[in-house]
Order: C-alpha cells, then structure tokens, then sequence
C-alpha cells in the first residue's frame, strides 16, 4: 500500500515526485491498452477507422471505440493514482474526480496533475481532524471523498483551472502551429534527452513531457520519445560488429547481440555499462543518432499513441515501415559514429574484473 506521506523523513519535493511518478506508472498500462485495442481495429479497418467509429457497423468499429474509451480514463487515471499515492484511498474517488473536471476544463495532464496534489493535500488534512468515535468509521468512506471532491472540483473551476486552461490552449496552439523546421528542432531535443541518460532524470523528464502530451491527444512526440530510445541500443550492437576485435573486447561484443533484442523491446538500460566506460564519446555519439530520428519523426508528422512497447507497438503507428526505418538509421547513425571515435584497444590489453563487472 503507497502511504508516501507517512515517510517523514522525506522532503517535499520528494513526496511529490514519487506521487507523480506512482500516477504515471498506473497511467502508462491504460495507454498501451488503449493504444494496443486501436491497433487492432486500425489494422482491420484502416488507420482512420475512428472517423466512422461512431457507426459501429462493423467488428472493427466496435473494437475502435473499446480502445479509444480506454484512452479517456488515461488522464483520469493518473490524477486518481496521484492521490492515492499522497492519502491513501481517500485520495481515489476525488482524485478520479479532478482527472475527469480536467477534461471537461480541457486542463488535460497539467491540470489533472495539479488537481491531485491539491487533492492529497486536503485529504491528509482532514485526517488530522478529531471526530466522535462514531463518525471514525465513515470519514474515509463518505466525509473525505465528498468534501475533499466538492471543494477541490470549486477551487479547480473557479481559480486554478483558468489559468492551466489557458496555458494548455497556448501549447496546444503552439504544437498544432508547429512548422516542419521547428517540429524537427522539438523532436531532436526529444530524441537527444530520451537518447542522453538511457532511463536515468534527463531521460525521464523528457518521457514525462512526452507521456503528457500523448494523454492529452498528442501522438506525434510520442514517436519521437519511442523511436529515439530504441536508437541506442541498437547502435551500440552495430557498432561493436563494425568496431571489432581492434576497439571492443570479446565480452563485449558477445553482450552486445542482446542490445538487439533489448532495442526491438524499447529498453535502454543495456547501454549503461557501456556508457559507464567510455561516457563521451557514447553519450554524444548516442545523442546524435537520437536527435534525428526524434527530429525525422516530428518533422515527418509520425503519430504513435503507445508510449511503450517497442517493435510491438509498431502496428498502432500511423506509418509503421516509417518507422522502422527510422529506427534503423538512428541505429546505423549511431553505431557509425561510435564505431569510428571510438578509441582502439592497446595491443596487450586484458580484460579485468572491472570490465566483466561493468558489461555483465
């Protein structure tokens, strides 16, 4: 059970981090969901089946408007999970509240997200008060939910709501006014932050970014996000094949065919080890490779509404040999570079201990 707000011990901005991060790993499944069922039906019934999904005249119709009402509790879902991470059950049934209100606002993540700190910060208040034994019972189950609902859903209506809405339609102006020159600059910064750390604070600060737009019905840097993270871990596989014997070692090599496997799955971590040891040459080779295919991938106005799932996600993009290829010459992109600065090994070099540590 989360009870983030019992870890005295914790900072502020600690416990809000982990309750963010908490909404969006119970956020991110009802994507891939949704994003999974649409696939289907897209691929049954071609990629603009939800223009007529509305009929429901036939299978793929049906199974269309399954996975795009499973998109609707994304944001609802992160903001209920946010909440709960902070107060506990309490938290959910506002929490779901003020994800829903941020939709009626047209908020979106931003707005949900705030809605539910707002949320979490009334609840544990309202547990601090002293109420007749009698009462104990029902205050989580009916006095908490009730009140901390009504008076957040006001608070978020009246005062903070205005000013997110407002902020949401300019971004969401600026993104739709986007030229292909400044999609492709939006998409490299994405692709060379997804691309930098390989899942450590700069990767997952652009993910958040990313993942907040998809929720709000912004596939188009989600593409980006995902593309550009399966980059590096091919390009490393390919450089130690081009670099060889003369400037990669033997284990290295030999744990350098999982690289693909962990590229076509959209999981960087593998890199690390390499990155641990040779991290400048890597990290701006890696980085390069990301920023263009994240570049290529706005700039060529590629849609993808799972935020996860590598080659298996691949079906639900809106032009999947697009985005392969994409992929691929990040990859060779990638794999040249390090191939070429990376440093020879000295001729009577030997593997340590250190190394079979750092790659196994």
């Amino acid at each position: 059970m989360a009870e983030i707000q019992r870890k005295k011990k914790k900072s502020t901005g600690s416990i809000v981090k982990d309750a963010v991060m908490t909404g969006i790993s119970y956020m991110i499944p009802v994507i891939v969901g949704g994003g999974v069922i649409t696939a289907i039906a897209k691929m049954m019934g071609g990629y603009n089946i939800g223009a007529d999904a509305a009929n429901m005249e036939n299978l793929a119709q049906v199974i269309y408007t399954i996975g795009n009402n499973l998109f609707g509790f994304a944001v609802p879902c992160l903001a209920a999970f946010i909440a709960y991470a902070i107060a506990d059950k309490p938290g959910i049934a506002p929490g779901y509240a003020m994800g829903v209100l941020a939709g009626t606002m047209k908020t979106g993540f931003v707005g949900a997200l705030v809605g539910a700190l707002l949320v979490g910060w009334l609840v544990l208040q309202m547990k601090k008060i002293n109420v007749p034994k009698a009462l104990q019972g029902i205050m989580p189950i009916m006095f908490i939910p009730v009140i901390t609902t009504l008076v957040a859903g006001l608070i978020m209506w009246y005062i903070i709501g205005v000013p997110i809405a407002w902020l949401m339609g300019i971004v969401t102006g600026w993104l739709t006014a986007l030229s292909s020159g400044s999609r492709f600059l939006l998409g490299a910064v994405i692709g060379a932050m997804i691309a930098f750390d390989n899942g450590g604070p700069v990767n997952k600060t652009a993910a958040l970014f990313v993942n907040g737009l998809n929720a709000d019905g912004f596939f188009i840097p989600t593409s980006a996000k995902m593309c550009a993270g399966m980059t590096s871990p091919l390009g490393i596989a390919i450089a130690t094949f081009l670099g060889g014997k003369k400037k990669f070692t033997d284990n290295e090599r030999e744990q350098a065919k999982s690289l693909f496997i962990l590229s076509c799955c959209y999981v960087q971590e593998g890199v690390i080890p390499f990155q641990l040891k040779d991290p400048v040459r890597l990290t701006t080779c890696i980085c390069i490779g990301g920023a263009i295919t994240g570049g290529l991938c706005m700039a060529l106005g590629l849609e993808s509404p799972a935020v996860h799932g590598g080659v298996f996600s691949v079906a639900m993009t809106s032009n999947p040999l697009l985005f392969i290829g994409l992929w691929v010459l990040g990859g060779c992109i990638t794999g040249v570079l390090y191939a070429i600065v990376k440093k020879p090994l000295p001729e009577d070099y030997e593997e340590d201990d250190m190394d079979n540590l750092l790659i196994g």
